[in-house]
């Protein structure tokens, strides 16, 4: 990848005796190789959900799989149709003209795999910029993610859901974003942030409250954010790492002392949680929060401007 050095492995993470988790970064240059073989596991069905979709070895393999009978639903929003049209030429997708954007970004495969994260499935997300992706083999979390499928299609809410040590929301929630903060004021030692867009006023609050009150706030935003009112603002009480401009911090995660990860689709932006399609994933564990923070961390190191 431009801009970064060094390799980042991913580990596989038992979230608890019921459910097996693996938890990948774009960083070691796999990724594209993880999804097409998540992919090509499908017996039945794929059901593909990303605000944009251009990777030419994913389309492939979406044209394989239909070509030997899998059903395939592809959704994506309606803005970005034109980078898949020219590639896809057998496979019919869904697109929305709303104001809102398609900004979920999830496969699912045999309602019985999912895998969601920060990424679009396009060669700039899964080979340029720093994304991370989560893949989880459950029926039950994958019959939660149709459910949030069905409801992006109709134009529906849907309450949060909960399964095992993870919440999950379906923006836009107001009640999503609510958490997020009060996750964010609960923190009594650090938060760790990777984030592309950064502007929810509240948000930025609850940072400068926690770290006028002795908790380490740190963190790496893309160097959009730079020369903006923005950089001044993050620049005093927290520690702030400028992404370096050749490639794109695409990351939406917070980690809260070791033991919270808030990642997904949403950047921290008033959009973001009020007005698009977002997935918001709220996860308590140890083990995952200790691989989330080792990733920010690292793009710290390699994105020192």
């Amino acid at each position: 990848m431009s801009g970064l050095k060094g390799t980042f492995i991913a580990l596989v993470l038992l979230i608890n005796a019921a459910v097996l988790s693996v938890v990948f970064f774009t960083d070691d240059g796999t990724a594209v190789e993880r999804i097409v073989e998540l992919l090509e596991s499908a017996g039945r069905e794929v059901i593909l959900v990303s605000y944009s979709l251009d990777d030419r070895e994913v389309m492939e393999s979406l044209e394989r799989l239909g070509a030997r009978g899998v059903d395939i639903k592809i959704m994506i929003d309606d803005s970005t149709v034109g980078r898949a049209l020219g590639e896809l030429t057998t496979l019919e997708m869904l697109t929305d003209s709303t104001q809102a954007l398609i900004h979920s970004k999830f496969i699912l495969v045999d309602r019985e795999r999912v895998l969601f994260g920060t990424g679009n499935f396009t060669q700039g997300s899964l080979r340029e910029d720093s994304n991370s992706f989560i893949q989880i083999d459950s029926k039950e979390l994958a019959g939660i993610f149709v459910d949030f499928y069905e409801a992006i299609i109709s134009g529906e809410s849907r309450e949060p859901k909960r399964f095992e040590n993870m919440e999950f929301y379906l923006c836009p929630s107001e009640k999503a974003r609510e958490r997020v903060i009060s996750e964010l004021m609960k923190a009594r030692h650090e938060i760790s942030f990777a984030m592309f867009a950064f502007t929810d006023p509240s948000v930025l609050s609850a940072l400068k409250f926690k770290a006028s009150r002795g908790v380490r706030v740190s963190g790496v935003l893309d160097s959009w954010n730079l020369s903006s009112p923005l950089e001044d603002f993050l620049s005093t009480g927290m520690e702030v790492i400028w992404g370096d401009a050749s490639f794109t911090i695409h990351d939406k995660t917070f980690v809260i002392d070791g033991r919270k990860v808030i990642t997904g689709s949403a950047n921290a932006t008033l959009s973001g949680w009020g007005k698009n399609r977002e997935i918001v994933a709220i996860i308590d564990s140890e083990g995952l929060s200790r691989q989330y923070r080792e990733h920010i961390e690292y793009l710290k190191g390699g994105g020192v401007r």
